[in-house]
C-alpha cells in the first residue's frame, strides 16, 4: 500500500485535498489486538472478590470489535472529533478452585460462562496551535463516556438469610463513567494523498465513586487517493485503570488493549 501511495496516480488523486484541507473525515475499522483485563467484583455487603485475569482464565472466546473515528473541521484551526469503540467477548471455562464474584462463591470444578462488553464514546474539541502547509500540531479537550459490563453465570453457592444454598447464579457488574481527557495530536502530509497521524490522550480522576486514569496512544498511516476511498493501518494502545464504588459495580477494573488496526476512510 505504501508503494502504491507514493507513486504518481493522477487518475486516482484528482479530487483528493489531503488530511489538512478536508472539512469532514470518517473512518471505520477493526483491530487485531492483545488485551489485558483484570477484574474484581465485590459484594454489596462488603465481601471482597477475587481478582480475575480474564485472558488467562477465559481466553479470547468469541470476539467482536468495531471502531469509528471522525472529525468536522469547522474553521481553519478548529475541529470537533468523535470516536466510538466497541468490544465484546464471551467464553465458558471450568475452574479448579472456588471463585468469589459479586458476593457469591462459584465452586471449583463447575463450568462458568463469562462475558465482558466494553464501549467508549468520545466527543472532543481540538485546536491547531501550529499549522503549516504540510503539518499541524493540535491540542484537544474532550469527554470519554466509558460503558463497561462483566457477567459471570454458573452454579454458585449463595449465602443469604435462609442459609447457604447452591443455585444457578448470574452476577453482573457494570460501570458507566464520564471521563474527561486532554490530548495532543500531530498530522504530517508525506504527499497529497499520504499522511501520518500521531496522537496521545490522558486523564487522571479521583472524584465520587471513581478513582483512576485513562490513556490512549495511537499512530496511523493513511492513504486517501479519492474522497470516497481511503485505506489506513496503525497501532493503538488504550488503557483504563479504575477503582469503583458504585451501585452497580464495587471493585477494580484494569483493562487495556494494544495492537494493529486497519480501517477504511472517507474524507471530503
Amino acid at each position: 500500500m505504501a508503494a502504491l501511495a507514493l507513486l504518481p496516480v493522477p487518475a486516482l488523486c484528482d479530487d483528493a485535498r489531503g488530511a489538512l484541507g478536508d472539512a469532514f473525515y470518517i473512518a471505520v475499522g477493526t483491530f487485531i489486538v492483545d488485551t489485558d483485563t483484570t477484574l474484581r467484583l465485590d459484594g454489596n455487603a462488603g465481601q471482597q472478590g477475587v481478582p480475575i485475569d480474564w485472558e488467562r482464565n477465559f481466553g479470547d472466546g468469541d470476539v467482536n470489535r468495531f471502531r469509528f473515528d471522525g472529525f468536522w473541521r469547522f474553521a481553519d484551526r478548529h475541529k470537533l472529533r468523535a470516536l466510538v469503540f466497541s468490544s465484546s467477548r464471551s467464553a465458558s471455562r471450568t475452574f479448579d478452585e472456588n471463585l468469589e464474584w459479586g458476593g457469591d462463591t462459584f465452586p471449583a470444578n463447575g463450568t462458568i460462562e463469562g462475558k465482558i462488553k466494553f464501549s467508549i464514546y468520545e466527543l472532543a474539541y481540538e485546536y491547531a496551535f501550529i499549522r503549516r502547509e504540510s503539518y499541524e500540531l493540535a491540542a484537544s479537550i474532550g469527554l470519554h463516556y466509558l460503558d463497561f459490563e462483566a457477567r459471570l453465570a454458573g452454579n454458585a453457592t449463595a449465602t443469604g438469610t435462609a442459609g447457604t444454598a447452591e443455585e444457578r447464579i448470574e452476577r453482573t457488574g457494570s460501570v458507566g463513567a464520564p471521563l474527561p481527557v486532554f490530548g495532543l495530536r500531530g498530522t504530517w502530509m508525506l504527499s497529497q494523498t499520504v499522511s501520518i497521524d500521531v496522537s496521545g490522550q490522558f486523564f487522571s480522576l479521583s472524584y465520587g465513586d471513581y478513582d483512576g486514569n485513562i490513556q490512549d496512544y495511537r499512530a496511523l498511516f493513511n492513504w486517501q487517493p479519492k474522497s470516497w476511498l481511503g485505506i489506513g493501518v496503525g497501532y493503538d494502545r488504550f488503557a483504563v485503570d479504575l477503582d469503583v464504588d458504585g451501585n452497580n459495580f464495587k471493585g477494580t477494573m484494569d483493562w487495556s488493549y494494544q495492537g494493529p488496526m486497519i480501517f477504511y476512510s472517507v474524507s471530503f
